[in-house]
């Protein structure tokens, strides 16, 4: 899981890096409800977990950022997670 979330990192400062264009979030807020998969949700076998209720979220053009309470950030491209639920702040 982590070389995925390490893979998701570099990928993600590639799309953004000097793009100039200070990518802003589309939606930023608190976690609710989501699950979030370690593989695309076509995939044979999967498996996925949650993250505490309350944690800072913020959505982008193409992935997601979820800062966990102890100030950990997990990113997550689009088609890797299901009921995403945010209370906007």
């Amino acid at each position: 899981m982590r070389i995925l979330m390490l893979f998701c990192a570099l990928v993600t400062l590639g799309l953004t890096a000097g793009c100039g264009c200070g990518s802003r979030a589309l939606v930023v807020g608190t976690l609710e409800d989501g699950t979030f998969w370690e593989k695309p949700l076509t995939a044979a076998s999967n498996s996925g977990g949650g993250y505490s209720k309350g944690s800072r979220v913020e959505v982008y053009d193409q992935f997601v950022v979820v800062t966990t309470p102890d100030g950990v950030s997990h990113i997550h491209p689009h088609g890797l997670y299901t009921r995403l639920q945010i209370r906007k702040n």
